[in-house]
């Protein structure tokens, strides 16, 4: 019982101080006014006690002027009976006169006596509760003008209470003697009688000057309550409005501090999550990375790193639009979001790529989450105005323990292992082993990319001419060469096309070489004069489908002064077939300002002859791999003489790769080859042979890569697209 008590007071104080914290804002606010209030009834209380002690003096003059009549009256009987019973109600009556008289006369003393005074006023009849009043009421007003009157007059009265009292106790005196006659007896009460006349019109004036004394105090205390309200009032008003001010300014610098914290939080949020997704984003991710790495170092644990890439999103972006992709993207991050554990961080790193970190996670148990990943994605149906989409997921895995060296080979190598899925037949998961020759090479491909960028940036490509020779003697001979690219590594030594073309190709860096290669040669070759010759350009599939890079050839032939047949743009047949409409467009457009055009690389695929016939191109380059057996394969020169008859009844030229000795060449010259490169022929020299200093590749928008986990140090403009 005792504990439900001591509960329940608890209680009741937790709510009232909860009232009080509420009512703060109040208390401020009216706490002038009660201020005021405080001044304005400590005011009214010492009203009342003035009033209380000027109606005490009243009661007291009523007393004094009563008992002074009765006085005289016993007094007169007493001289015509005189009997002694009558001498002491005049005694009984003076008494009250008298003690008021000896309560003044201690009050005009400097130090008077309060017991003495207290003593006289109980003597004359004033109640003990009013005594301090009367003495404080003499003590602040008796050198007031009104108060000083009625002292005056007090005084006065006192004076002929004292004649009074002489002419009482001479008659007394005379009637205790037995000798009072009557002559002597008529003398004083004639005496007394004319005294009492006399008093007759103090008395009024005195009653009189009290009552103007009475109403000239309670005048002068409601002006002075008025005048301290009328000061205090707009006092208070004006402290309140400060108050509230104050507490207001307080307020709006609390709600802006509250919303700068809000807006702080909101900051770190944005700044750590991607927005379209809400997930985590790189930055935030590789932060989580390397603190998972300095775990596995340092304690052992043992952490799972996934990268996570969408097949067939360019699909949907292709066909509904970048929205629609922006709606996928959302629901598949919700998707994943669900199949991870709780703790784990999912992230969206760009474009249509995600990772995932499992924290403290082994092997086996990442292999059925990452399954349960690419399952779920598998079975979803993405549908975007009335069409359905399938799409899939390949998953790279990498296992983050004590031995992986850095955030960037655990990232690379996670990179590796998703696109070894990919080119694998997508919606699968790859798991990277160290050893794996696949996932290596895709390492070894994605080493490349910051050395490509880093040698446009530097202009660290230079340029090779390899001479085309006519094979048969019939064909007026003519200056043709085919320019060759070739990359300056940072010891500076020439690296081999092949070394770097794949990947550079692969994530789409080549179209950056491309214009760096068109805006070098078209310097080179306009300051060779008109009589030039003629020059092969290679150009990626990836150029000839970017309508920004014809634009950019079009700027180079109004920067450069050449003739146009002096440059022959060059494309793989496959990229030609990849690209056809594309491709077909640049050769027409090509064309029309006088550019030539060679098809590389023909006869890879044998569906070449039907699209053939439809792109204007002026020379046919047989592929490599059935010119070097032309010499001794019969097969190889049934191919080549086929591509070789059909190209020139199309009128077209047709060129022999990789001719590696006498009998090739001989081979192709009895078949009816028009020209032949080769190294064995002529090896490639610099070109030209004293070069001007490499510019950097104009930017026209297609040099964008997607390479979400590899950190490169270029500008973000390689960084920003999607597979």
């Amino acid at each position: 019982m005792v504990d439900l008590d001591i509960k329940a007071g608890m209680n009741a104080f937790a709510k009232v101080t909860r009232w009080f914290a509420r009512s703060k804002r109040m208390l401020l606010i009216v706490s002038p006014f009660l201020a005021i209030v405080a001044v304005l009834v400590w005011l009214a209380i010492i009203s009342m006690d003035i009033l209380a002690a000027g109606r005490a003096y009243v009661e007291g003059e009523s007393l004094w002027s009563k008992n002074q009549k009765e006085a005289v009256f016993h007094l007169v009987r007493f001289a015509t009976t005189g009997s002694e019973s009558d001498f002491l109600s005049y005694q009984k009556a003076i008494m009250v006169p008298m003690g008021f008289r000896k309560a003044r006369v201690e009050l005009e003393k400097t130090y008077p006596d309060n017991a003495t005074v207290q003593a006289g006023f109980l003597q004359g009849g004033t109640h003990p509760d009013d005594i301090p009043g009367v003495i404080s009421l003499y003590k602040r007003f008796h050198r007031v003008s009104y108060m000083k009157n009625v002292l005056d007059i007090w005084k006065t009265g006192d004076e002929f209470m004292e004649r009074l009292d002489a002419a009482a106790k001479e008659l007394h005196a005379l009637q205790v003697s037995g000798g009072m006659d009557f002559p002597g007896r008529d003398t004083v009460l004639n005496r007394i009688i004319q005294i009492n006349e006399e008093l007759r019109p103090w008395q009024n004036r005195f009653s009189n000057t009290l009552g103007e004394a009475t109403r000239w105090i309670r005048s002068t205390l409601l002006l002075a309550i008025l005048t301290v309200a009328g000061i205090l009032i707009p006092f208070g008003i004006f402290l309140t409005q400060r108050m509230v001010s104050q507490v207001d300014r307080a307020e709006r610098e609390l709600k802006e501090l509250k919303l700068g914290q809000e807006y702080s939080v909101k900051l770190a949020y944005h700044a750590s999550h991607d927005p379209l997704t809400n997930l985590v984003n790189r930055l935030e991710f590789e932060k989580r990375l390397a603190l998972a790495l300095h775990t596995a170092s340092s304690q052992g644990r043992q952490h799972i790193v996934m990268y996570l890439d969408l097949d067939q999103f360019k699909i949907v972006n292709d066909t509904c639009g970048h929205a629609a992709g922006d709606k996928l993207l959302r629901q598949v991050g919700a998707l994943l979001k669900e199949q991870v554990r709780e703790g784990d961080s999912l992230a969206r790193l760009g474009g249509d790529e995600f990772g995932v970190l499992l924290e403290n996670c082994p092997m086996q148990e990442a292999i059925g989450i990452s399954e349960k990943l690419r399952q779920c994605i598998a079975d979803f149906r993405f549908v975007s105005e009335g069409k359905a989409f399938t799409i899939g997921a390949s998953i790279g895995v990498v296992q983050v323990a004590d031995g992986m060296l850095s955030l960037t080979d655990i990232l690379s190598a996670a990179d590796a292992a998703c696109y070894t899925a990919k080119e694998k037949g997508r919606n699968r998961v790859q798991f990277y082993r160290p050893h794996d020759s696949e996932v290596s090479l895709r390492r070894g491909e994605l080493e490349w990319v910051p050395r490509l960028q880093g040698a446009l940036q530097e202009g660290r490509f230079v340029l090779y001419s390899q001479k085309i020779i006519s094979v048969g003697g019939q064909l007026p001979q003519m200056r043709h060469h085919e320019l060759l690219v070739r990359m300056v590594d940072e010891q500076g030594k020439v690296v081999p096309p092949m070394a770097f073309i794949p990947a550079a190709e692969r994530y789409s860096i080549m179209p950056m070489i491309d214009q760096w290669v068109v805006q070098n040669a078209f310097a080179a070759i306009s300051s060779l004069g008109p009589d030039c010759g003629t020059y092969a350009i290679n150009i990626s599939g990836t150029s000839i489908g970017d309508e920004r890079f014809l634009e950019f050839v079009r700027e180079q032939f109004r920067r450069y002064v050449m003739p146009p047949r002096s440059v022959c743009f060059e494309i793989t047949e496959t990229a030609a077939i990849a690209n056809f409409d594309k491709a077909a467009r640049f050769f027409g457009e090509m064309k029309s300002l006088g550019c030539l055009f060679s098809l590389d690389d023909f006869g890879a695929g044998m569906s070449s002859f039907g699209y053939l016939k439809h792109l204007p191109v002026d020379f046919i380059k047989i592929d490599g791999s059935f010119v070097k057996d032309v010499a001794h394969d019969p097969v190889a020169v049934a191919m080549v003489r086929a591509i070789n008859d059909v190209g020139h009844v199309m009128g077209k030229k047709t060129i022999g790769e990789f001719v590696d000795g006498e009998s090739v060449l001989g081979a192709l010259r009895e078949i009816g080859v028009d020209f032949a490169p080769g190294n064995w022929i002529s090896p490639p020299t610099p070109f030209p042979a004293n070069p001007p200093a490499a510019k950097p590749p104009v930017r026209t928008g297609t040099e964008s890569v997607s390479l979400p986990m590899v950190r490169t140090g270029l500008p973000e403009v390689f960084l920003n697209s999607t597979t």
